[in-house]
């Protein structure tokens, strides 16, 4: 939305600035909007609006108790994205799929251009898979043996669990890595407050995890990432973050739009262009850049909002989909801490899913439906 110069230059000094470098020196509109790229802008806030739609819509929908139609389609998603990334990568074929190509630079990995993002809609996915399987065990033998439980849909969920665990391993993602230990932390202290019986069931996860870990050989490549970095003084993160601390200090109030962080690296980034920052590699920091304070107030009260809300539905549900809904949580939490050194959250896919996430660790049962 175009708004008068006096008060584009009041609100956002530094936005003519920009305009001037990607005009070449060229007079700006006398009327230009608050983002630097609109058009970006525009993008991004359908995106959004989509995400937010999806997540009440999913709310409202699992208030009816359909919650398993909604995971199950998640886990055989993950069993078959992971197996199709495991096999590509194994056939080292730079196309989506091993049929498209989305650019001459791109690495891809599953469905997703980047590896990372493909890591964040695994560090979502996993934990809420593994709760529904827990559940189930509940459901049917009441925690007691998995044994009872062990049926063809189970034998399923525990091979899509495990696909995923080899796929995040084998992207050699060192955030998704972080990411997916954070969501695993949550998720064992969550289940030792609900019953000491769950020590048991962490142990045997645990277990598996180690297990599947030790079996894959990549797993010495993704330590050796840990100790030494593959990336130039250029690309470290660190560096990109330092670029981009000028754009939140000169857009501190209304941020380049959201959407524009590539626009306003046309003109901050200050380091060789060999590599362009196209993202800030901090979530909360692209938001604070794009966004500034008319942004992150909102995000700052629907998150404590959102926060209180999950810990009163954790604490009141008595039913076996807690574990569901505390896998559901320690997805987010997961890709919250994956966002300290990633943007994946803001990718349309991962957004959704996202979404769903958040309306399954807050959604409350009619009467009726709470079994």
């Amino acid at each position: 939305m175009p708004v008068p110069a006096a008060w584009r230059l009041l609100l956002s000094p530094h936005a003519g600035e920009i305009d001037e470098a990607i005009r070449f020196g060229g007079a700006a509109p006398r009327a230009s909007s608050l983002s630097i790229d609109p058009a970006a802008t525009l993008k991004a806030a359908v995106v959004a609006a989509l995400t937010m739609t999806t997540f009440w819509s999913a709310r409202d929908t699992l208030a009816h108790g359909v919650l398993r139609h909604l995971v199950r389609p998640i886990a055989w998603s993950g069993l078959a994205v992971s197996v199709i990334a495991i096999v590509v990568r194994a056939s080292s074929s730079p196309l989506i799929y091993g049929i498209w190509s989305a650019s001459a630079t791109a690495t891809p990995y599953g469905p997703f251009v980047n590896r990372n993002h493909m890591g964040t809609w695994l560090v979502m996915a996993l934990p809420l898979v593994t709760g529904y399987a827990i559940a189930r065990v509940y459901r049917h033998s009441g925690g007691r043996s998995i044994a009872a439980s062990l049926d063809a849909p189970m034998v399923w969920l525990l091979g899509a669990a495990g696909a995923m665990v080899m796929a995040a391993i084998i992207s050699l993602s060192r955030s998704t890595a972080v990411g997916l230990c954070a969501a695993a932390v949550f998720a064992a202290a969550r289940a030792l407050r609900r019953t000491p019986r769950a020590a048991g069931w962490v142990a045997a996860a645990a277990a598996a995890v180690i297990a599947i870990v030790l079996s894959v050989p990549e797993t010495v490549d993704l330590a050796a990432r840990f100790q030494k970095p593959e990336f130039t003084s250029t690309w470290a993160r660190p560096q990109i973050w330092r670029e981009t601390l000028p754009i939140v200090r000169d857009f501190a109030l209304t941020g380049t739009g959201l959407g524009s962080f590539r626009t306003a690296m046309l003109l901050y980034q200050k380091t060789d262009r060999a590599f362009f920052f196209n993202q800030a590699h901090n979530q909360y920091l692209q938001f604070a850049a794009e966004g500034g304070v008319l942004l992150l107030m909102p995000l700052a009260w629907a998150a404590l909002a959102f926060a209180a809300t999950v810990k009163r539905r954790l604490r009141a549900d008595a039913s076996a989909l807690f574990w569901i809904r505390a896998g559901a949580t320690a997805g987010i939490v997961g890709a919250l801490v994956q966002s300290l050194w990633e943007t994946g959250v803001r990718l349309p896919a991962n957004a959704l899913l996202f979404a769903v996430l958040c309306a399954i660790a807050v959604h409350e049962p009619r009467d009726g439906q709470r079994s």
